[in-house]
């Protein structure tokens, strides 16, 4: 009788991953006058992207 009940739920619920979206900033270099550059990432269904890098944080490297 359990898996019965374990085939009707499988086909009722879709299947889950554990990957999450989410956004995080990457470092890249430091420029001359001491300012780290960073690019922003992305985590989308388990794959990861990255923009270019040419953010500017001005703390010191």
């Amino acid at each position: 009788m359990n898996r019965v009940g374990d085939r009707v739920l499988a086909r009722l619920v879709p299947r889950t991953n554990a990957s999450a979206d989410a956004s995080f900033w990457q470092y890249c270099y430091c420029t001359a006058d001491w300012r780290k550059i960073y690019k922003l990432c992305h985590v989308v269904g388990g794959r990861t992207a990255c923009g270019e890098c040419s953010s500017v944080r001005y703390i010191g490297c």
